[in-house]
C-alpha cells in the first residue's frame, strides 16, 4: 500500500498506528472500519488485555482531536481537547444510534479497484466545503487512485471533473452529526467492490489559495489583471442569522428582542437597518466611483434596493441560484459581508473582499476567506473591519481599494524580480 501521510490505509489493511486507551500497548487486532457519518472511526481489539474499543481515523477534525470509545463500557478516551461540539453529538450517537434510513445514491463516473475515499459530511456548511476542496490534491497528486466523494445531495454541483463516484447522501447538514447505522451499512457494502482503499484526510482547513475554484464551480475567478479594466462591480453577502449591527446597543437589543418575540418579528427592524447600512455604504462609495454597480447575495427575501443593484436573494436554493451567485462573485472587485461560511465562496471567486468581523470570532479569523494571492496582495486585496464599523469605514476601504490598486499592484507584482 501506498505510505503516504495524506492517505489512511483502510483497505486490505486498516490503518493501525493506535494504542491501547487502556493499557497503552501498541498490539491491536484492526478489525474494520465503522461510518456511522461525520466520523470514520477504526475498530480494534487489545492483544494484550482483549480492550475493545472504537478510534477516530485520523480524518477530518480528527486529525488533531481524535477520540476512543471503549465497545464494552462506553467510555470516551483521549479527547485531545477537542471542543464539546466535536465530542458531544459522537458520544450521544454513540450512546444511542439511529436506525432511520439514510438513502444514499452511488453514482459511478468511471471503475476504480483502487480508491482514495473523501468524506465530506459534516452539520456546517463551510466545513462540508472545506472538505471538498481536499478533493483537488487527491485528484492531482493521486491520479492512480479514483476518487470517491461521501458528499451531501446538495453539494452535488460542486463535484470537480475527474471524480470516479460520488455517493450522494440524502440527510440535511443538522441531521449530520448522529450516528447513522444505514450510513455505515451501506459504505462498508460499498467498500466490498475495491481491491484497495485509503480514505483521503479532508483537512478541516485545507491552502485555500492552491483551490483551483473553477474546477468546483466551473465559473472562472475574477482575474486580477483585468482590475482596471473590468465594470466597477462590488457583491453584498447578506445573511439573516449573523448580521451588520449598527452599534454594540443594536446588537443588544437584537438578543432582547429574539428572546421575547418570534423570529420573524424580532429580526425585522435590524435585517432592514443592515440593508440600510450596507446601501449606505455603496452610496459613499458612489461618490467616488458613480459607475459602481452591486448584487446583494444570501439566504433571504429581497428588498426594496437603489438602481444599479441586483438583489438575488432567496430562500429556494437550486443549481441555477448556486451558479447565478458564483457568476456575480466572479464579476466583482470584492465581496462584502459579515464573517461566516457564506464568504467561503464569494472570497473565492471575487478579487477581494471587505469583512465585518464580530469579536467573538477573532479567534476564527481568515478561516472563511478563500484568498487567492500569497503575497503581499493579499494584505491589499482582504480587509477586516470592526462588527459594528460604519457605512463610511467600509466605503473608505472601498474607495481605496479602487483607487490604489493600480500603484500598489505595479509596486508589488510588475516592478519586483
Amino acid at each position: 500500500m501506498i505510505n503516504d501521510r495524506h492517505l489512511v490505509p483502510l483497505k486490505p489493511v486498516l490503518f493501525a498506528d493506535r494504542t491501547c486507551p487502556v493499557c497503552g500497548s501498541g498490539d491491536l487486532l484492526a478489525e474494520g472500519a465503522v461510518f456511522p457519518g461525520v466520523h470514520v472511526l477504526g475498530r480494534y481489539t487489545c492483544k494484550a488485555c482483549n480492550y475493545r474499543f472504537l478510534h477516530d481515523l485520523p480524518v477530518g477534525f480528527a486529525v488533531d482531536h481524535d477520540v476512543a470509545i471503549g465497545l464494552d463500557d462506553g467510555r470516551m478516551h483521549d479527547a485531545k481537547d477537542a471542543e464539546p461540539w466535536v465530542t458531544g453529538p459522537l458520544m450521544e450517537g454513540f450512546k444511542a444510534p439511529s436506525d432511520a434510513e439514510v438513502r444514499i445514491e452511488r453514482k459511478v463516473i468511471r471503475s476504480c479497484r483502487r480508491v482514495v475515499v473523501l468524506n465530506t459530511l459534516d452539520f456546517l456548511y463551510g466545513h462540508v466545503l472545506l472538505k471538498l476542496w481536499n478533493a483537488q490534491h487527491y485528484l492531482d497528486k493521486h491520479a492512480d487512485l479514483g476518487l470517491v466523494l461521501i458528499m451531501p445531495r446538495s453539494f452535488e454541483w460542486l463535484v470537480p471533473k475527474g471524480t470516479a463516484e460520488v455517493w450522494l447522501v440524502d440527510q440535511r447538514l443538522g441531521q449530520a452529526h448522529g450516528w447513522y447505522r444505514s450510513i455505515d451499512r451501506q459504505v462498508n457494502a460499498f467498500l466490498n467492490d475495491y481491491d484497495e482503499v485509503y480514505l483521503g484526510k479532508g483537512y478541516a482547513h485545507p491552502d485555500k489559495a492552491r483551490v483551483d475554484i473553477e474546477r468546483f464551480t466551473g465559473v472562472k475567478p475574477f482575474a486580477l489583471e483585468e482590475h482596471g479594466r473590468a465594470p466597477r462591480h462590488v457583491t453584498y453577502v447578506l445573511r439573516e442569522d449573523r448580521l451588520w449591527f449598527r452599534t454594540p446597543v443594536h446588537k443588544f437589543l437584537y438578543r432582547v428582542a429574539a428572546r421575547l418575540l418570534p423570529n420573524r418579528v424580532a429580526g425585522a427592524f435590524f435585517l432592514s437597518d443592515q440593508q440600510r447600512l450596507a446601501m449606505r455604504s455603496l452610496a459613499l462609495l458612489r461618490k467616488a466611483y458613480p459607475d459602481v454597480t452591486a448584487t446583494i447575495a444570501g439566504l433571504g427575501d429581497k428588498r426594496s434596493v437603489p438602481h444599479g443593484v441586483e438583489d438575488l436573494r432567496t430562500r429556494a436554493m437550486s443549481t441555477d441560484t448556486e451558479l447565478a451567485w458564483c457568476k456575480a462573485y466572479a464579476r466583482s472587485h470584492f465581496v462584502i459581508g459579515v464573517h461566516g461560511s457564506n464568504m467561503l465562496l464569494p472570497t473565492a471567486l471575487a478579487g477581494g473582499c471587505i469583512e465585518v468581523l464580530p469579536h467573538d470570532r477573532y479567534r476564527n479569523l481568515a478561516q472563511d476567506v478563500a484568498h487567492r494571492w500569497n503575497d503581499v496582495m493579499l494584505l491589499f486585496q482582504y480587509r477586516f473591519v470592526d462588527e459594528f464599523a460604519s457605512p463610511r469605514t467600509v466605503a473608505r476601504h472601498a474607495t481605496s481599494m479602487y483607487r490604489d490598486f493600480a500603484v500598489y499592484y505595479r509596486n508589488n507584482r510588475v516592478n519586483v524580480y
